[in-house]
């Protein structure tokens, strides 16, 4: 009965790792390629530079300019989603419920 247990796994798990990498890991290969050359999405050839698109990112102001708005926005959102969430279970609570009749 033993024989037939890895088989019988991998037949199931080998269409959703073949899928997962034709459509995720695929994609993220060919991005990082693509940004590692200096096509414009014009040109039949692209030319390979490198990390010198990398190298002129992290120096550009506007993309630091950005990345810091991205970490005020990912620390304010879950507090301010959570604020908004205490008030209204706050609410609910001091409504009274079914049993006071205001919701039933």
């Amino acid at each position: 009965m033993r024989h037939g247990k890895y088989p019988f796994i991998v037949g199931f798990l080998a269409a959703p790792v073949a899928l997962y990498t034709t459509f995720v890991i695929g994609p993220y290969l060919q991005a990082f390629y693509l940004a590692m050359t200096n096509w414009r999405g014009v040109a039949a050839n692209p030319t390979f530079i490198g990390l010198d698109n990398f190298r002129r990112l992290l120096q550009d102001e506007v993309f630091w300019k950005a990345v810091r708005h991205h970490g005020l926005l990912l620390l304010a959102m879950p507090l301010i989603t959570i604020a908004i969430a205490l008030i209204f279970a706050f609410l609910l609570n001091v409504g009274g419920g079914a049993r006071s009749g205001a919701m039933a």
